[in-house]
């Protein structure tokens, strides 16, 4: 069948490059009918760190030491939360019309479908127990492999799976990446250097790149059934629009862009900002009231979990705008947007979001204008 004529790619570039512009580039011209459906495998050449689409670099990152240290940051165009991938490790990508038969249509779907096929890959490959964890993991005895993460949007799946291939300075990373405690309330190792493994470890011995390509070829055969994978590269189209999304989204606007201090800009007199943290099944909640005469004024809504439509939390934000800042209000507004038929906050309920909100309410975080200043 036509359809099931697919394109795989192997590039090499760094983490942060790769996911502000080769990335978003395919799947743009995917979704435009420039590029067949197409799987792609990344190799990093060096450590890095991205930012899902709606968090705040400020919020978890350790920008001082990242500066200092030379590590680049950058936000990505989708959800998910921030992750440190270091050199060696690989992308496992996805781009993948919703339109094919066997191609999840939700979150909900994807993770599962193609998380316990790189579970079962693995385990047969190299002998270890891999395990598909909802929502969005896959695990060795309770040790993180791998982050991930899906974007489901104008027709198309993009679904990456970063690898770690090879061991990381767990020191350095969490000290880049310092951690709430809510983010690890559930999880058996509560410290990164337990809490993440990586594929050499776990297989015991060093893994060719040639390996990588046939492991991922495995992966779409056991998630998607019978696929002919042809070589193939980049097209013009890709790469011009990679060298413009490079430029737009590498700018210090677009990675601080859910900031505070951006989006609230100065306290004037009378104003005052709550906020409340939660975690839920698809992720931590951090959300943000800016107050006048106990009415929302601007809401933000920050997190690691993933949205469909990347939209849709700007929705929520714009419409808790003009809310009476009391429980009640909010809860209605937001039951309201994810009722929507076109919005899905994959692991995300409103009990979820309200938990945050009534933290913030209570007072939980407050705090002054100071805090909106950037560090």
């Amino acid at each position: 069948m036509a359809e099931r004529n697919w394109r795989l790619i192997v590039e090499h570039n760094p983490y942060t490059d790769f996911s502000i512009s080769v990335s978003p580039a395919v799947e743009r011209a995917v979704a435009a009918g420039e590029a067949p459906p197409t799987v792609l495998l990344n190799v990093f050449d060096r450590d890095s760190i991205t930012i899902g689409v709606n968090e705040d670099p400020l919020q978890v990152v350790d920008m001082e030491y990242c500066r200092a240290e030379g590590i680049e940051v950058r936000r990505r165009v989708n959800g998910g939360g921030a992750i440190y991938a270091g050199a060696g490790s690989v992308f496992m990508c996805f781009y993948l019309p919703t339109a094919l038969e066997g191609v999840p249509q939700t979150a909900r779907e994807a993770f599962p479908q193609v998380l316990s096929s790189v579970a079962r890959t693995l385990e047969a490959r190299y002998g270890f127990p891999a395990r598909y964890r909802p929502l969005n993991d896959v695990e060795v005895d309770g040790r993180k492999l791998m982050p991930t993460s899906v974007k489901i949007e104008d027709g198309v799946m993009t679904l990456r799976v970063l690898l770690n291939v090879r061991a990381i300075d767990a020191d350095v990373a969490a000290k880049a990446l310092p951690m709430p405690p809510e983010k690890v309330k559930d999880k058996v190792h509560k410290e990164l250097k337990s809490r993440y493994t990586w594929l050499e470890r776990e297989a015991g011995r060093a893994i060719a790149p040639d390996e990588l390509e046939t492991a991922i070829r495995q992966v779409t055969a056991d998630a998607f059934g019978p696929v002919d994978l042809k070589a193939g590269t980049l097209t013009a189209f890709e790469r011009e629009t990679a060298e413009r999304l490079a430029a737009e989204l590498g700018s210090d606007d677009w990675l601080f862009g859910k900031s505070e201090h951006v989006l609230f800009g100065p306290l004037k007199p009378g104003e005052t900002v709550l906020r409340g943290r939660a975690k839920a099944v698809g992720g931590l909640i951090w959300a943000a009231l800016k107050l006048r005469d106990g009415v929302v004024s601007r809401a933000i809504v920050n997190g690691d979990w993933h949205p469909r439509p990347t939209d849709s939390v700007a929705w929520l934000e714009a419409a808790l705008a003009g809310c009476p800042a009391q429980g009640p209000a909010i809860e209605e507004r937001v039951r309201t947007v994810l009722a929507r038929e076109d919005v899905e906050f994959a692991g995300i309920e409103p009990e979820d979001l309200m938990a945050a909100f009534e933290k913030a309410l209570a007072g939980m975080e407050s705090d002054d204008a100071s805090a909106l200043q950037r560090s």
